[in-house]
């Protein structure tokens, strides 16, 4: 693993992100302005304690999403991860999140306790095994 951070809270679904842009434009970036300035908080905290730090190769990232119940769908879970994304790129931990930086991206869920934590690995370093 090259780093890692923990944000110390579930973050917003899709739905949420969406019901925020049906109010206006304004509302919606300004409700994604504030969720990227608290996961931009988490990741300077975590450099800050040589948790992470900035990446010149290409990655893969692992997002383990803890939810505190199974009320919220999978995909509106994962869709935070633009959030994530976008946050690691304004901290300069990443220089981009395309295809030329960012090689896959893996999600897990579990449920009991509300956090997420996002790991940075070496591309093809991470061995994900699907059971069938």
């Amino acid at each position: 693993m090259i780093g890692y951070f923990e944000i110390p809270h579930k973050l917003p679904s899709l739905n949420d992100y969406i019901a925020k842009n049906r109010l206006s434009k304004y509302a919606g970036a300004e409700f994604k302005k504030q969720i990227e300035k608290g996961i931009k908080l988490c990741i300077v905290s975590a450099k800050n304690r040589g948790l992470i730090s900035a990446v010149d190769e290409k990655i893969d990232v692992l997002i383990d999403f803890y939810e505190p119940t199974k009320r919220r769908d999978v995909d509106n879970v994962q869709s935070s991860q633009k959030f994530i994304l976008d946050s690691l790129v304004e901290t300069e931990i990443l220089k981009n999140d395309n295809p030329k930086h960012i090689g896959q991206i893996y999600h897990r869920i579990f449920y009991g306790s509300e956090k997420v934590i996002v790991m940075l690995y070496k591309e093809n370093e991470l061995k994900i095994q699907v059971e069938e």
